[in-house]
């Protein structure tokens, strides 16, 4: 992926010295470089095309490193979401673990499936284990709590592990 950034960036440089190039020949500053271009190729329409395949080359190519930059930032924001995966919807967690303190049964029943959902945990109905699950994923993720890894490859932590699911 280096080598494509570098090839590209290479390319964008070229392209910007002889668009440069071409607006000093069309504009011609009292040089000669317009007269000596019409010329070099024959015609001052064959000048006048070659400057615009030069512009719409260029946007075309800045097009695509548009495109080929946002889904390098699509895949890294993916790739940051998969090692942080509870925190993947913070703001959401937090509405829905308020709304289990609801009275209303089917509320509290569609508010749990959404978090389940959302965290991949399953920690019941009663919004104290979620406060304390999300409290310790925001420590992991500032790096307040370190993790472990046990003799499985898995990690674990030196406090209570509040990550697993209910019934573990």
């Amino acid at each position: 992926m280096k080598t494509l950034i570098a090839l590209t960036t290479a390319f964008r440089n070229f392209w910007l010295l002889c668009q440069g190039l071409v607006v000093l020949i069309v504009l011609d500053p009292g040089w000669g470089l317009y007269d000596g271009a019409v010329a070099l190729v024959g015609s001052p329409e064959a000048v006048l095309r070659g400057a615009v395949v030069v512009a719409l080359v260029g946007v075309l190519w800045e097009h695509f490193l548009g495109v080929l930059t946002r889904k390098r930032q699509s895949a890294l924001a993916r790739a940051l979401l998969r090692l942080q995966p509870g925190l993947q919807h913070v703001g959401a967690i937090r509405i829905l673990i308020r709304a289990l303190s609801a009275s209303d049964p089917t509320m509290v029943k569609s508010v749990h499936k959404e978090l389940v959902k959302l965290s991949g945990k399953d920690l019941g109905t009663d919004p104290l284990p979620w406060k304390q699950w999300l409290e310790r994923q925001e420590k992991i993720s500032k790096g307040q709590v370190e993790l472990e890894t046990d003799s499985s490859g898995t990690a674990t932590s030196s406090e209570a592990p509040l990550d697993q699911e209910a019934g573990s």
